[in-house]
């Protein structure tokens, strides 16, 4: 019988120090671990914790609570077990803490006996718990895929009781892989990862290498310069480049380089570049920018670190490494984000199912398992034993400009802003998801952004959105051109509308940046009347009294207890409105809050070639640097701008109107 003991705190999870402390007291062995490694291994049994409360003999899935996804009732019950079941293997696979058995109360052969046994209940098609078949384009490559790797993992614990008879049925179960249809995108490397497996472990094919080989030569094609990737038919450069193209390539050059030695020199060269650029997306406060889909998978984002040590790649100081790491993890477990039965829940920095995509079910959050491969290092690696080291966030203000994606990452009194000019949404995920997670004009460590529950309406922050025709449609931008990605500026072209739609408008957006402040200007060139909206960032709080506004004119600022938004009119809006939520008559928008306010600037109706607007936004928690600028000179191509609190902005630019 599994014992199991339970901790709560309003976040459902925590760094259990307390009882390390009291545990450690009695076990001088303890002192012998880095201080680092045991906070880690700790925060991994606690997140194990309510796995094994749901281990039940003579199952092979988990019943853990939660909505279904848009795949069908067989996937998601493979996800209750596959997902966790990576989670489950680097914690039995780590150095134990030396603590006393009755204060933690899991016992890791317990644990690794239920997980062999579910294993070969479900790929039993006799048993009444059989997870079913791989069929084309199907989820369970997917999870074929994160089982070969929890096996690898934990192959002691896992792998090697197994008896030959049931590694076979195993085998049997996977080889379905070979020739299964995949989507043209990261989900390749769940073809690649598998047969890999099979390989290594006594169960390869002949065909197995020419396969191996497609599949890599196109994740390859994929590859846009300096470590980073596009999504293939998603058209997208978002967190997969961190949680899938980067960790799986980095999992295959550890287990299965020596197959092409030259391809994996490629790959962890790919890693080390990429990594470098990763560390600028975390803020001081150790969270990372939510931008673009899956974001429910918290520190998954965390998975390249924990490699990139395990190659040795000298990417970054592993001190800087594991501060990064450490900060991510207390910050999203410093917040309620587990459901009722102590599970990961689907949302962002508390449970919000809303907010996730339909491909998601209750245990798709455990991908965040990735996050924590860096349990594979032993204690006496340097990332446990060097002293920590300030990130870039931490390390002062910056602009980093990454090409290849359209990026550029700032650094703002700690936070980081994303500016994104490259990444495109296929038509497909538009439909789908919406453009929102992908086309913001910004997006900022410190707020939330507000989601849609209609795929066809962008929402209003921290965007240009436009208005169909008909006012069916609210469009936000999906397929976009870069022109310029610099630390002076960014600039990108782009047009709203659909086929189906014959609204069609351009638009040439170039950002400004100063302090917190981002200066969005815009030349517009529309066919058809059209209404403009140009949101600032959304302001959330758990209490809707706490959020309150003042309006001037076409300048507003909106705040709530903790933070500030505002926005100011430069050229071409006439009016400024609310878009916002106060109480529960309607559904919850923002992602990490139940309230929001949002100032919206609109235009009048206007059509024709060569329109301007221009709009300044802004968010932080100083209330000087909040005040608005005025127009010290606004020549054609050269502005100035003066404010109470900070320094002159003088901007240049060819497309800078004539403002008064």
């Amino acid at each position: 019988m599994i014992r199991i003991l339970t901790s709560q705190t309003k976040s459902g999870l925590f760094f259990c120090l307390s009882l390390i402390a009291t545990a450690f007291a009695s076990n001088p062995k303890a002192s012998e671990l880095p201080e680092a490694y045991i906070q880690f291994e700790q925060t991994t049994q606690e997140l194990v914790r309510p796995l094994v409360a749901l281990m039940e003999p003579g199952e092979s899935t988990l019943p853990m609570i939660g909505p279904a996804s848009d795949h069908d009732l067989m996937a998601d019950e493979l996800e209750s077990f596959s997902r966790p079941c990576l989670l489950t293997a680097l914690w039995l696979q780590s150095t134990p803490v030396p603590t006393d058995r009755d204060a933690i109360g899991l016992d890791r052969e317990e644990v690794a006996k239920w997980v062999r046994d579910a294993l070969v209940l479900g790929t039993n098609p006799e048993s009444p718990k059989f997870w079913g078949h791989l069929r084309n384009y199907h989820q369970h490559g997917v999870e074929m895929a994160i089982i070969t790797l929890s096996l690898e993992v934990a192959k002691e614990q896992l792998w090697e009781p197994l008896t030959e008879s049931e590694k076979q049925q195993i085998a049997d179960w996977l080889k379905s892989m070979r020739g299964s249809a995949r989507y043209w995108n990261n989900h390749l490397f769940f073809g690649v990862l598998t047969l890999e497996f099979l390989r290594n472990n006594g169960f390869e094919e002949p065909e197995d290498a020419a396969l191996l080989d497609y599949m890599f030569r196109q994740l390859e094609t994929m590859h846009q310069g300096g470590g980073w990737f596009i999504d293939g038919s998603n058209q997208s450069f978002d967190h997969y480049n961190a949680y899938a193209f980067h960790t799986y390539g980095m999992w295959w050059a550890l287990k299965y380089g020596h197959n092409n030695p030259e391809r994996t020199k490629r790959w962890l060269a790919w890693s080390k570049a990429f990594v470098k650029d990763y560390a600028h997306f975390f803020a001081a406060s150790g969270q990372h920018i939510a931008y673009g889909r899956s974001i429910t998978y918290r520190f998954n984002a965390l998975g390249v670190f924990g490699l990139a040590a395990k190659h040795e790649l000298d990417s970054i100081p592993y001190g800087e490494m594991r501060r990064i790491c450490r900060k991510n993890l207390e910050f999203f477990m410093s917040h309620p984000i587990t459901q009722e039965q102590g599970c990961l829940s689907l949302g962002w920095t508390d449970e919000f199912p809303e907010m996730v995509e339909p491909y998601s079910c209750a245990a798709s959050p455990y991908w965040a398992s990735k996050g924590l491969m860096m349990m594979m290092l032993p204690p006496s690696h340097p990332f446990w034993t060097e002293d920590e080291k300030p990130y870039p966030a931490e390390r002062g203000d910056f602009v980093h400009a990454i090409k290849a994606p359209g990026f550029v990452l700032r650094g703002i009194d700690g936070e980081i802003e994303l500016l994104n000019a490259g990444s495109n949404i296929s038509l497909g995920n538009v439909r789908r998801y919406g453009s929102a997670n992908w086309g913001r004009v910004s997006y900022r460590t410190g707020n939330g952004f507000n989601i849609t529950h209609d795929a066809s309406f962008t929402p209003f922050d921290a965007a240009l959105t436009v208005a169909s025709s008909d006012g069916k449609q609210r469009y936000g931008r999906n397929s976009t051109f870069p022109i310029h990605v610099g630390t002076d500026y960014i600039s990108y072209m782009y047009s709203y509308g659909l086929r189906e739609d014959p609204f069609i408008t351009q638009i040439k957006s170039t950002l400004f940046w100063n302090e917190g402040w981002t200066l969005c200007l815009n030349r517009v060139s529309s066919q058809s009347p059209s209404v403009f909206n140009f949101g600032g960032y959304s302001i959330g709080s758990n209490d809707p009294s706490s959020l309150v506004s003042k309006t001037t004119e076409l300048y507003s600022i909106a705040s709530s207890e903790e933070r500030s938004v505002a926005v100011q009119n430069l050229s071409g809006f006439t009016s400024l409105a609310y878009e916002e939520r106060l109480d529960n008559k309607t559904p919850r928008l923002n992602i990490r809050n139940p309230y929001h306010k949002v100032p919206v600037l609109r235009s009048d109706e206007i059509s024709g070639d060569n329109l301007t607007l221009a709009a300044l936004m802004w968010t932080g928690v100083s209330k000087e640097e909040s005040t608005p600028w005025k127009v010290k000179s606004g020549a054609k191509g050269h502005w100035i701008l003066e404010h109470e609190s900070l320094p002159d902005w003088e901007i240049q630019h060819s497309d800078l109107p004539r403002i008064d």
